[in-house]
């Protein structure tokens, strides 16, 4: 039996005053458990601390690991707790190891294709870079993975249980509702909007003591004023009639799916011209395997599952990445290309191509964290840097707001109105501190709760 006021410990080792990184420490007397373990992205010293930063426990010391959903910034350290000793189970659910297997050994070719590009770079007096893990070390990351239906409770041990509850982010995406010690600690993950276009909307809590939440856009109301399929309509239009085409950096896991979707939807309905569209992520054809296999996790028709291919020209290869932009072929083209923040991808390659010409659009579609391209664009830069290179940006920069997998600050109010009592304590985290804080003064406002801003590294009793 767990003794009373025994101490519990919570400790943000990651996406505390950024959006990237998150790694949540629950931790007892006798036990430590991770809530995600994921890679610090943006700005260069940023993801240096994937390498530099050092964590307060042994790998081999964690009892658990449980997944909220299987983008990078949650799910791509775990290898690297793996390759340091880390062999307990990893709990998910079953679409998010689906999602996290294809992200994963993406990552890890990513990493060894950047390293040797790198070291062909640097001089042979120095010591060789290597990757933070190969794919070795996601083949035996994945053998650790236990999934799960949402709803359902998994008891860890005789003091903690959990379940899974729908976030609406993406696809597997879920809440994690935590029982330790006669205490219910609710960790968000990231929470969808309260309608989202393709899944099912996220399950409100109902009762906890503490809420560890995220606030990627706290400070922003998306413009729902025009929907997502007028916007997306009006962009594409307007590129036509320039002569031009639309280049879309894409997340792989839902954007793409919702992209597709939208865009047949407005071919079928003659809304747009039957341009041709080019789906450029090798992930994202494999996720969109993933959105025919799991049915009941999303609101999409049998129908709309077998057309996320229609009309769609599948990229497989960089060679046939290549032959997109010849000449020769269609001058209006819908290219759909990863990733989404332009931090890397193929996405870089038709950017070199098509920022120079002003008839071009580069559409965004997502959360664009700041140090990343996607963020240089959206700030209205006149030149990024691709691969060493400046590129004047000529073509016009667009974007939908609506279109991202976030939900804003009022859905995120929305999210907490179904608690009975108000919660012990609320920690805000996965936002840049303007979000953050903005965030923390409206729910204060709202509700009259104690908020906390979470900092990185700081221990916190509960």
């Amino acid at each position: 039996m767990a003794k009373e006021n025994a101490s519990i410990q919570i400790q943000f080792l990651g996406a505390a005053g950024t959006v990237t990184g998150s790694k949540t420490l629950l931790k007892t007397d006798k036990y430590k458990i991770l809530i995600d373990c994921g890679l610090f992205q943006g700005n260069k010293p940023e993801r240096k601390l994937n390498k530099l930063k050092k964590l307060p426990f042994k790998p081999s010391e964690v009892d658990a690991i449980i997944l909220t959903h299987g983008h990078l910034d949650h799910s791509g350290y775990l290898p690297v707790l793996v390759k340091k000793g880390f062999t307990g189970p990893i709990y998910a659910t079953t679409p998010s190891k689906s999602i996290t297997e294809t992200i994963l050994h993406d990552s890890a070719k990513i990493q060894e294709e950047d390293t040797q590009e790198a070291n062909k770079r640097r001089s042979q007096a120095r010591k060789p870079l290597k990757p933070l893990y190969r794919e070795k070390h996601v083949n035996r990351t994945l053998q650790l993975f236990e999934t799960y239906a949402d709803k359902e409770w998994i008891v860890l041990n005789e003091e903690v249980k959990f379940r899974f509850i729908k976030s609406g982010h993406i696809l597997g995406s879920a809440t994690v509702e935590l029982e330790c010690q006669g205490k219910r600690f609710v960790f968000s993950g990231d929470i969808g909007q309260r309608m989202p276009l393709i899944l099912n909307a996220p399950m409100r809590p109902q009762e906890a003591d503490y809420i560890i939440m995220e606030s990627t856009y706290g400070n922003k109301l998306h413009d729902n004023s025009i929907s997502p399929y007028q916007a997306l309509q009006e962009v594409v239009n307007k590129a036509f009639e320039k002569g031009g085409s639309v280049v879309i950096p894409s997340f792989a896991v839902e954007r793409a799916q919702e992209i597709i979707m939208l865009l047949n939807n407005l071919i079928d309905e003659k809304n747009i011209p039957a341009i041709p569209i080019y789906l450029d992520t090798p992930m994202g054809i494999d996720i969109t395997k993933v959105f025919q296999e799991y049915r009941d996790w999303h609101n999409l028709s049998d129908d709309e599952c077998e057309n996320l291919t229609k009309n769609v020209h599948i990229i497989s290869s960089f060679g046939e990445t290549l032959t997109v932009l010849d000449e020769n072929g269609p001058k209006n083209k819908i290219i759909i290309a990863g990733s989404g923040m332009v931090t890397g991808g193929r996405v870089l390659y038709y950017l070199k191509h098509l920022l120079k010409d002003d008839k071009n659009t580069v559409l965004l579609v997502g959360h664009q964290a700041k140090g990343t391209r996607g963020n240089q664009l959206s700030s209205g830069e006149a030149t990024i840097e691709i691969d060493g290179e400046n590129y004047e940006v000529n073509a016009e920069i667009s974007q939908i707001g609506s279109l991202s997998a976030h939900a804003d600050q009022g859905d995120l109010l929305w999210w907490l109105k179904d608690l009975k009592e108000a919660p012990k304590q609320l920690f805000l985290n996965h936002g840049e501190e303007e979000a953050t804080k903005e965030l923390k003064h409206k729910i204060e406002e709202t509700y009259g709760w104690q908020v906390t801003v979470a900092e990185m590294d700081k221990v916190y009793e509960a």
